[in-house]
This record gives C-alpha cells, structure tokens and sequence, in this order.
C-alpha cells in the first residue's frame, strides 16, 4: 500500500493530466454531434471487427466438421444417383453404396503405396472393395480392422485397375511403373486402336469393384515400337496423390453373386 500512495505522489501531475485529458474528450463527444458520430462509428467498426475475427476463427475451427459433414452427404448422393427411377431403368441395376472416409495416412513416392482410412469392419467395409475421391480412382481396399482400413492405392505395382477409354468400348489394364505419382501406364492395347494424347479413361463394366464410368486419368503420351502389337501408354492420372483428404469406399451388393455366376463358367 505504501508503494502505491509512493507512485501517486510521484506521478501526481501526470495523472491529473491524464483525467482532464479523458474528461475533455467525453465533454466533446457528448457535446457536439460530428465528433459523437464519429466515435460512434468508430467504436461500432471496432466492435465489428472484433467480432468478425472471432466469427472467422470459429468458421476455421467448425471446417473439419462441414468437411465431415460434406463427405457424408456427397457418399449418400452418390448411394441414391446410383439406384435408378425408370420402370426401364429399373431393369438395369446398379446397387453401390458409399462409404465416406477420411484419409489418416498416405504415401506416393514409395515403390508400393498405401493410405489408412478411418472407417474399417464395423462401418460395412472389407478387403476388396474400390476406394475413390471426387477426382477418380484412388485403390483398392486390402487389410480391415474394426475401426480403419489399409487401401493399396495405384500408386502401387501390385495394383491392376481394369480400364477403357470413354469414347469407345476398348479396354486395357492400368498398372504403375513405380516412377512418378502423376503418371500409370496402360497395357493390353492393341495397334489397331485409335489412341490420341488427351483420350480419357475410366472403369469399365469388367470390373465387379468399381462402376463403370470412374474416371482414371488421360493419355498423357504413347508409342508403338516397331514390330510391336500393343502401345505402350502413359495416363496422367486424374487423382492428386499427394493430397488426399476425404474418399469414398465402393460397395457393391451384387458382387458376390456376380463371383459365384463367374465361378460355375471356369468349372
């Protein structure tokens, strides 16, 4: 107590001035109408942009939830646009479901690549079922636990995606050389096919893990070596690898009784 009535004593006229400075000022504002409005202004542009800044840092902080939110409402678009309405597209039965999931690792630059998802066993996922983002064709899902899942994605030489171009019913396989993440190679194309640099791939109804339709990548270069039968064919492929955020895991209800049809025409 002593050392404050001390630092009083010391900076008394300071003080002093400092209070009429403040009274001068409120006399002024109260008193005459420019000055009013304009501290009024003032105070109100402050306030505003206090809260502004407290609105962006809760918009900033909610992002991962709308994210969340945003991936499960495209996954639940995605179940429904696939069912179809027609009495005669009815006939024709497309039953995939989707699972949205966040990516929680990846890698791209390796010879084999991988990414964990968050979602596994008990929210209707198993080992092979196809994995996509908005962008295309991300993998293959390989290993499940209850609650994650391990996908091999294309960026992985084990990998085979079964392939086609999207203006006409010619088909190949889509492996990785194990190079770079923007490009796969394409195989199993005859010499007799058009092929033009800009020609886009997708699934093809080979497939009993994807739609058909999923888009792949596009012809980035290709050549024909002499004497050869089939093309050799780089894709840049339509997925950025290496940014990776929500997916959706593909499901297909008829899988299993398409595998057991296939399986009586190998016996």
């Amino acid at each position: 107590m002593r050392n404050l009535f001390a630092f009083f004593i010391k900076h008394h006229v300071f003080l002093i001035f400092i209070l009429l400075e403040l009274i001068a000022v409120t006399t002024i504002v109260k008193s005459n109408h420019y000055q009013s409005s304009q501290y009024g202004n003032s105070s109100n542009a402050f306030a505003a942009s206090i809260f502004k800044k407290l609105s962006d840092s809760k918009d900033y902080f909610s992002l991962r939830k709308i994210n969340q939110q945003l991936a499960e409402e495209n996954a639940q678009h995605r179940s429904k646009s696939s069912r179809q309405d027609t009495y005669e597209r009815r006939l024709v039965i497309k039953p995939y479901q989707y699972i949205a999931a966040k990516a929680i690792k990846n890698s791209y630059n390796k010879r084999n690549n991988y990414l964990t998802i968050n979602k596994g066993r008990l929210h209707g996922i198993l080992p092979g079922m196809g994995v996509i983002t908005d962008k295309g064709v991300l993998g293959i899902v390989k290993d499940v636990t209850s609650h994650y899942a391990n996908v091999m994605s294309v960026l992985n030489k084990k990998t085979v995606i079964s392939s086609r171009f999207s203006n006409s019913q010619h088909f190949g396989e889509l492996h990785w050389d194990g190079k770079s993440h923007l490009f796969a190679q394409l195989h199993s194309i005859e010499k007799y096919v058009s092929v033009a640099v800009g020609d886009s791939l997708v699934t093809n109804s080979y497939s009993n893990i994807f739609p058909e339709g999923i888009t792949i990548g596009t012809v980035n270069r290709f050549t024909l070596s002499e004497g050869a039968n089939f093309y050799d064919i780089e894709v840049d492929l339509s997925v950025e690898f290496d940014d990776i955020n929500y997916v959706y895991v593909v499901k297909n209800l008829l899988k299993e009784e398409r595998e057991k049809l296939e399986l009586l025409q190998n016996e």
